[in-house]
C-alpha cells in the first residue's frame, strides 16, 4: 500500500465529512432562520447552496461521481428541508386543534 494514497485519501475523508457537516449545519441555521423572520418559502432556494456542499462532500467520501453527487445533493436537501417544514406544520396544527 502507498503512503501518499493512504494520506491523501484520508485527507479526501476529512475534508468531505467536514463538507457535509458544514452544509448539514449550514441548512438547519438557514431554515431555522427563515422561519423566525416569516421567510419560509424561500427556504428552497436557500437550502440549495448547501445540498451542493452536502453533495460534494458524499461525493469525497464516498468516491461518487461529483457532478452527479453535487446535482442529487442541490436538489434533495431542499425536499427534506421543505417536506420537514410541511410535517413540523402540521403537526403544530394538529396540536393547536387538539388543546
Amino acid at each position: 500500500m502507498d503512503t501518499l494514497s493512504t494520506t491523501g485519501s484520508a485527507v479526501a475523508l476529512l475534508f468531505g465529512l467536514a463538507l457535509v457537516g458544514v452544509g448539514a449545519v449550514g441548512a438547519t441555521m438557514t431554515q431555522r432562520h427563515l422561519d423566525d423572520i416569516g421567510r419560509s418559502r424561500w427556504a428552497l432556494l436557500a437550502l440549495v447552496p448547501y445540498g451542493v456542499l452536502v453533495g460534494a462532500g458524499a461525493s469525497l467520501v464516498r468516491g461518487w461521481d461529483l457532478v452527479a453527487s453535487l446535482l442529487v445533493g442541490a436538489v434533495l436537501l431542499p425536499l427534506v428541508g421543505v417536506v420537514g417544514r410541511l410535517v413540523e406544520v402540521r403537526r403544530a396544527r394538529r396540536a393547536s386543534r387538539r388543546g
